[in-house]
């Protein structure tokens, strides 16, 4: 039996194809980017449209993708938990063993896994078709999900040759990469060579509640990215250098273990909205976001303060830093991280300790 949003991927996924969300705006994408179910595709929202050139646009975005890719890494090699460290040797071996029986597919595959794994920059002697097909094929394994969406998230993009660019573009990468192309409603309007549909993120169900994703207007740099991608379940985001910093920091340390990457609340009040959060330890009910430039504006401000409020009254502690904060000083941010972590199990296990002794104390009813 079908999923409850099978009928909305099947209209609005049309690998191939280029299609207009007519009903869909660039903050319905940004909502749908937060987004971890596996029923929906993995999206890919391009930001940069500067480019006049067809060429440039689709090299900067196989680019882009084989950056994702390289810090998915080793989640798409093998379905074993290989941990977050892979030799090369390793790495090789699966990836041929992944790729057995496509021969244009391994050459690009290995070489891709043995630049992860020996934390270079890949060779790229591969055509651009070969490079595209390989890394869709790489992240929708990934995300274990069956479809990739490319979709158009800058809500301005001026003058029609840059329109024509992109758009001759993203048409080449949807037909040699079997990707789906979207244009929300206002986005790219002289671009008219396309299949219009309605595709309204309501028809998946009701939103979750907004979490805390890198959105495409600010980055961890001072230029916007390339790509933002849909969030992976149980890692950093792929596309945010500061996720993966402090990943990467925490991952050395044994006190961390524990820790949930971008992963739903479970055990919230079922009448509140879904809250998925970039770190949450759940032994000490302690939550961290880290938050883009765009955290500043006044809407959404305004939003991560009556969702701090909602973790807080279900027992959560709610710890915030900026990129700029991961990536100047990393240290800093793991060593308040360790303070804060240790008191709260300290906490959590003496309030455990009452509530067990008040419990074996109090008399029974007669």
């Amino acid at each position: 039996m079908g999923g409850p949003n099978d009928a909305w991927s099947s209209h609005v996924v049309r690998p191939g194809r280029v299609l207009r969300l007519v009903d869909v705006t660039p903050q319905d994408l940004d909502d749908l980017l937060t987004d971890i179910r596996s029923d929906i595709p993995v999206i890919l929202a391009y930001w940069r449209t500067g480019l006049n050139s067809a060429r440039g646009v689709v090299d900067e975005i196989a680019d882009a993708m084989t950056d994702i890719a390289m810090r998915l890494f080793p989640v798409w090699l093998t379905d074993d938990d290989l941990g977050p460290t892979v030799d090369t040797a390793t790495a090789e071996q699966l990836a041929r063993e992944l790729c057995s029986g496509n021969e244009d597919y391994r050459p690009f595959v290995v070489e891709l896994a043995r630049a992860a794994a020996a934390g270079t920059a890949p060779r790229s002697q591969f055509s651009t078709e070969i490079r595209i097909r390989g890394l869709a094929r790489l992240i929708r394994r990934g995300y274990g999900r069956e479809s990739i969406a490319v979709a158009v998230g800058a809500d301005e993009v001026s003058g029609a040759d840059v329109q024509n660019a992109v758009s001759e573009a993203l048409t080449w990468l949807a037909h040699h990469g079997r990707l789906t192309v979207w244009l929300p409603a206002g986005v790219m309007p002289e671009v008219t060579r396309c299949t219009h549909v309605r595709g309204r993120p309501d028809r998946m169900g009701a939103p979750a509640q907004q979490a805390d994703h890198p959105t495409p207007r600010s980055d961890d740099t001072d230029d916007p990215p390339v790509l933002t991608i849909s969030r992976c379940e149980g890692l950093p985001s792929p596309h945010s250098a500061a996720e993966q910093a402090l990943e990467r920091a925490l991952s050395r340390t044994i006190w961390a273990d524990g820790r949930r990457w971008n992963r739903r609340i479970d055990d919230l009040d079922p009448m509140l909205p879904m809250a998925i959060v970039d770190v949450f330890w759940p032994h000490a009910r302690l939550v961290v976001e880290v938050d883009g430039d765009d955290h500043r504006r006044p809407d959404k401000y305004a939003a991560d303060r009556a969702r701090d409020n909602m973790l807080q009254r279900q027992g959560c502690m709610v710890l915030r830093y900026t990129n700029q904060q991961v990536l100047s000083d990393v240290g800093l941010v793991v060593d308040e991280l360790r303070t804060t972590l240790r008191l709260r199990s300290e906490t959590h296990i003496l309030s455990a300790a009452t509530s067990f002794a008040t419990t074996v104390e109090r008399p029974e009813e007669s």
